[in-house]
């Protein structure tokens, strides 16, 4: 039996480091970051040392529980994408990233602020730092894309996507997503003639002045429908949202890029499960965990969500001082999901809902 291509999460801290490996359908998974084809997304790598603030009076955290490296060294493979989602240090680590050989081959890609305060460091070489714009439906040039070459001159190019999808007026900076998506090269047998292959070309981009086309129409303002399969393989999804945004903000790149590239369901939701709240003059929300969640999970069809950003942590700080988590674990996650109604509580009954523990994996077959 054929093995279908996969995703595989793996956590590093328990909390938001994440290595995300793409696996083409032949690839085997025992090695899926060897084979031509795949690619690797290292996110938000905080391994070693404290997160400070400004100083360690105002904002200072630890990790209680120690990751499963010790550097990013001892990764098996260097990645091919670095994802940095904001310039917070809890998730743009200076001493973690500068791990790295400034001649590492990674492209880093992160918001404008990251982008910022990484290139301040000289650090890495200047042409694999790039910031990503805001995402805008409808303009291709939003999106950055890369080519995965074919592993023979027969086949099809594959594709890896990554959008930045932005709360507006957000003064905390926080609020905010990342889509991601894959599809890999192919190599495509001819049924009438054995022995030889169909060249795929990529798929076209959605039509900008046709946003009700077929693919698109929803049956209500709140329901998105995906893409009937057609005669290439499905693309894999993910969607990085620590912080939590509003699906609002997610809906644009939904009914268009996701759709158009028949990316849905959602292979998986990376969303937190515990809310964070501070006062208003500290920035109010912090984390929209499981609410907001359950308003993404559902209209996306995600397979599966994982928590993101919730591992316990050694705070102390003036910033700190007032703020106030609420917790849910994950049979509590389940429950309010099954409390959903109509179309949503179909949808969710598909969703896994996963919390990894440094060093634990979860692999999701597709295609």
């Amino acid at each position: 039996m054929p093995v279908v291509m996969s995703l595989t999460i793996k956590s590093l801290n328990g909390d938001t480091s994440f290595l995300l490996i793409f696996s083409p359908q032949v690839a085997p998974l025992s090695s899926p970051g060897l084979f031509p084809g795949s690619f690797t997304i290292l996110v938000d790598p905080w391994i070693v040392g404290p997160s400070i603030i400004f100083n360690s009076i105002f904002s200072h955290s630890e990790q209680k529980s120690q990751p499963c490296i010790t550097s990013l060294g001892e990764l098996e493979l260097e990645p091919d994408l670095i994802l940095i989602s904001q310039h917070k240090p809890d998730h743009c680590h200076e001493e973690t990233l500068c791990q790295l050989s400034p001649d590492c081959g990674s492209t880093i890609l992160g918001t404008p602020a990251a982008v910022k305060k990484i290139q301040a460091w000289n650090h890495f070489r200047p042409e694999f730092v790039h910031a990503l714009p805001k995402y805008v439906e409808w303009d291709g040039r939003s999106i950055h894309r890369i080519m995965l070459p074919p592993p023979t001159p027969r086949g099809s190019c594959g594709e890896v996507t990554v959008s930045w999808l932005p709360a507006r007026r957000d003064v905390t900076a926080l609020h905010h997503a990342f889509g991601i998506t894959y599809r890999p090269p192919c190599i495509v047998l001819s049924m009438r003639n054995p022995g030889h292959y169909l060249d795929l070309p990529m798929s076209p981009p959605a039509s900008p002045r046709t946003p009700m086309s077929p693919m698109t129409v929803a049956s209500s303002p709140c329901t998105i429908v995906p893409a009937p399969y057609n005669d290439r393989e499905k693309t894999l999804s993910v969607l990085y949202s620590p912080h939590g945004v509003a699906f609002e903000t997610i809906r644009p790149y939904a009914t268009s890029h996701l759709v158009s590239e028949s990316a849905l369901p959602l292979t998986a939701l990376l969303h937190s499960f515990d809310c964070v709240e501070n006062p208003w003059w500290l920035g109010g929300n912090i984390s929209t965990g499981s609410p907001g969640g359950l308003e993404i999970a559902p209209s996306l069809y995600a397979r599966a969500w994982i928590s993101a950003h919730d591992a316990d942590k050694d705070n102390r700080g003036w910033a700190v001082k007032y703020t106030r988590i609420g917790q849910f674990a994950v049979d509590e996650v389940k429950r309010m999901l099954e409390k959903s109604h109509g179309n949503k509580k179909r949808n969710a009954a598909r969703t896994k809902v996963v919390s990894l523990e440094a060093g634990q994996e979860h692999r999701i077959q597709g295609g």
